[in-house]
């Protein structure tokens, strides 16, 4: 670094103890809680003074490459679950609710039923979305039907009132 750039790492920003009092006045920000260990490590080697201290080239590549890693499967493992506790939610929320309140095509509880011309009652964006695919035929009796859809304000009605008791 010093030898492309004629400085020595950071000089941009002040040297160590000028950058840890600005983080603990809140004029910079520090690593999250969350930040790798070895990643901040590696940054906090990267002030020393002299060089031949400092991290080379190739360690620091081998350690940002592992920390990047360590830190997408921790992501990754967040986020699956955030998605596990969602289905978990869902299937709780589908085995309380009647039957009635689940659209057929998606099984989740209505919050817009519509009725089509087959006599069932679906999710709106759920029946719309099964007629812009080209189906001209019942998800429920496989029976050609038309795309003309009512609103079931009456199952709706059932079905926030449902909800509002629930929660």
């Amino acid at each position: 670094w010093e030898l492309a750039s004629r400085k020595r790492p950071f000089a941009d920003v002040g040297s160590k103890q000028t950058v840890e009092k600005r983080i603990k006045a809140g004029q910079m920000e520090a690593f999250g809680e969350d930040a790798p260990k070895e990643l901040v490590e590696l940054a906090q080697s990267a002030w020393a003074l002299d060089p031949a201290q400092r991290p080379k080239a190739a360690a620091m590549m081998v350690a940002i490459d592992s920390a990047l890693k360590a830190a997408e499967v921790a992501e990754t493992k967040r986020q699956v679950r955030a998605l596990e506790v969602q289905v978990e939610q869902l299937k709780a929320e589908r085995q309380q609710a009647p039957n009635e309140y689940l659209c057929p095509i998606t099984r989740e509880i209505m919050s817009d039923p519509v009725v089509a011309s087959d006599g069932f009652s679906y999710e709106r964006t759920a029946i719309t979305e099964w007629f812009a695919t080209g189906h001209l035929n019942s998800p429920m009796t496989n029976a050609a039907i038309n795309k003309n859809i009512v609103p079931n304000t009456q199952l709706r009605k059932l079905i926030v009132d449902f909800k509002a008791r629930r929660d």
